[in-house]
């Protein structure tokens, strides 16, 4: 569901309504947006792999380091240098006080329930343990919120430097949020009532559809079908092998291993909400690529978004006994 647009818009939406003042609006929206500034970090997982959660929706979406990251960030933004950089922005009225990083702690947790209602979830309280926790009701990104986020932030800057909400714009985005959230969960309701516990439901790119995974261990299959609000289950249903190993077996077990070992193999597997393999041997080297069944279901069939769901619903390692690569 929620965008940056959405994660700075809503708090701010909600201190105008409790007519904060506006420091401590300011902290409220930059504890808002702070969890995604992950952005400027990932890239350390590129040159340095490591099992820790240096990915998007990892450490800084926690309680505990949460914390850390926004006390760290209203201490910066409130300095001198800075706040003469964003004249006419409300961060210019920040001040660092307890107060403030409450405010500005405050806006974080309110990030972590935003990305906790959508699909893929957030590891909570990690460092104690890294389960992700998710209600699995969004999609990463609503289209119809991120559109009216985006007309609502374009209007609140035209009308810089006072920033007025004007009510009727602020009534007709949070009547989109109100109908997207409706219709989510009616979709939700619906899909569980076609089928029995061994299912997992997630939240299609679509707003009226929704990807059902079974894990059928018994016949070595994740069973992939769709579900739409309007027409009911779809004839669209999709088996993967939870393992293809193409042809030989032999080595293939101490080659997984090395596999398993990589740090960024560890990550994906954190990240997805299935894991399958295809393996084949090549010039003495097992190549094994993991994936994610629901992503390719819900995206790897449509032309356009192919390379991009084998980009961040796969990955594929080169291995043997001797070790592992990404490749």
């Amino acid at each position: 569901m929620m965008d940056l647009f959405s994660h700075a818009l809503l708090p701010y939406l909600l201190g105008r309504f409790l007519r904060l003042r506006r420091e401590h609006l300011a902290a409220l929206v930059l504890g808002g947006v702070a969890p995604d500034l992950d952005a400027l970090i990932v890239w350390i997982n590129q040159i340095y792999p490591t099992s820790h959660l240096l990915v998007h929706r990892g450490f800084t979406h926690t309680f505990f380091f949460g914390f850390f990251l926004v006390a760290i960030l209203l201490f910066l933004a409130s300095r001198d240098p800075v706040k003469a950089r964003t004249r006419g922005l409300i961060t210019e009225e920040l001040q660092f006080s307890p107060l403030t990083l409450a405010y500005a702690y405050a806006g974080l947790i309110s990030h972590l329930f935003l990305d906790f209602l959508t699909s893929g979830g957030v590891p909570l309280f990690y460092p104690l343990t890294a389960a992700r926790y998710s209600a699995e009701i969004f999609s990463p990104i609503e289209v119809a919120i991120m559109i009216a986020a985006l007309l609502f932030m374009a209007k609140l800057f035209r009308d810089r430097p006072e920033m007025k909400i004007d009510k009727k714009v602020s009534a007709a985005f949070l009547i989109i949020l109100l109908l997207v959230s409706g219709i989510r969960l009616e979709g939700k309701e619906a899909a569980n009532g076609f089928h029995d516990e061994s299912f997992e439901v997630y939240p299609d790119s679509n707003l009226f559809q929704w990807t059902i995974l079974k894990n059928d261990s018994d016949n070595n299959r994740f069973l992939i079908s769709k579900f739409n609000l309007f027409a009911g289950l779809l004839p669209d249903n999709r088996s993967y092998p939870q393992q293809n190993i193409i042809p030989h077996k032999k080595g293939f077990e101490s080659a997984l291993d090395s596999a398993e070992s990589l740090p960024q193999v560890k990550l994906f597997r954190w990240k997805s909400r299935a894991v399958a393999i295809n393996a084949s041997k090549s010039e003495g080297h097992w190549i094994i690529e993991y994936y994610d069944p629901v992503i390719m279901a819900q995206y790897g069939s449509w032309g356009p978004l192919n390379a991009a769901a084998r980009g961040f619903g796969s990955i594929r390692v080169r291995a043997d006994e001797n070790g592992a690569e990404v490749i």
